[in-house]
């Protein structure tokens, strides 16, 4: 039987969009039975005090059986150990061992960055026996498997909810037991709104600015939509440097690519519009070059 117990001074520490991976600190609970170590009419039979259970450092985990479960997805983990390991078992007198380890874990998570910034990231954690299938060894979870002392709150992240599940694998040397739990995390987006969709949008709205000047100023015109554009590229570039590099678009990179499309309009119609007042101004001075000539011939 398993259980997760998150707290807010230790719970999520981060998660990073670049290596695909969160940091989680937890209390891992396990408990199971080994009815050689009963104690109950054995130990203290006719005794005046009664215990109930025992309480017993880590070390002793190796003077026992145990159904040798881990994490089976971590990229690292640990126990932490100040000041000495944060680990103990409670033996019951009815043989029920409940273990408690402290564990810092880094994890992967399943990355769909198409909605991104509105998007949101699944992160698991999986458990198996390491040395022992089902004929050993069966896996189940608590009736609450996951305990959150208190809201867990990130920079970048909500953590939205979390979900547990069980499963059956065959190996070549036999079926396992897979228990596994899901956490969601739901992006915040105000530092994306603030920091890439106003500041995009504004450099849009000044590159049009260059409507209002007049047609002979054409050196401003061109600074103005070139500075623009070369504005809208930074801003992008700021953002996707602390993102992987995927090969699909993304939602920001729509807006991204609009607002280029935008600032690109925009100098196309100076084109136009200085190549037609040139054909205009080519027209009038043909009109006054002949309007001269006919004034001479008469």
């Amino acid at each position: 039987m398993f259980s997760y117990t998150l707290k807010n001074n230790q719970g999520v520490s981060g998660i990073s969009e670049i290596t695909g991976d969160f940091e989680v600190d937890f209390m891992y609970s396990e408990i199971w039975v080994d009815e050689r170590l009963k104690f109950r009419d054995r130990l203290f039979n006719n005794s005046t005090v009664c215990f109930t259970n025992i309480t017993l450092k880590h070390d002793f985990r190796a003077k026992i059986w145990t159904p040798d479960t881990s994490i089976i997805n971590s990229k690292d983990s640990k126990v932490h150990s100040s000041p000495t390991e944060n680990a103990y078992i409670i033996l019951y007198e009815d043989g029920r061992l409940w273990s408690n380890f402290r564990l810092k874990v880094k994890a992967p998570c399943k990355m769909d960055l198409k909605m991104f910034p509105f998007d949101s990231i699944q992160c698991q954690l999986v458990i198996e026996s390491y040395s022992f299938n089902i004929d050993e060894v069966r896996l189940q979870w608590d009736e609450i498997p996951v305990t959150l002392m208190e809201k867990v709150e990130l920079p970048d992240f909500d953590l939205t909810g979390s979900s547990t599940m069980l499963q059956r694998l065959q190996y070549p040397n036999g079926i396992w037991d897979r228990a596994q739990v899901n956490f969601t995390f739901a992006r915040r987006y105000g530092f994306y709104l603030f920091q890439s969709y106003f500041p995009t949008s504004l450099t849009v709205i000044s590159s049009w600015v260059g409507f209002f000047f007049d047609v002979r100023s054409v050196s401003a015109r061109i600074t103005l939509g070139v500075s623009s554009l070369l504005a809208l590229t930074f801003q992008f570039g700021n953002v996707l440097r602390h993102l992987p590099r995927v090969s699909y678009i993304k939602c920001l990179d729509v807006w991204m690519i609009f607002s280029v499309i935008f600032i690109f309009c925009t100098l196309v119609e100076l084109a136009l519009v200085c190549q037609l007042n040139r054909w205009e101004r080519e027209k009038q001075l043909g009109n006054k070059v002949i309007t001269q000539w006919l004034g001479h011939v008469k």
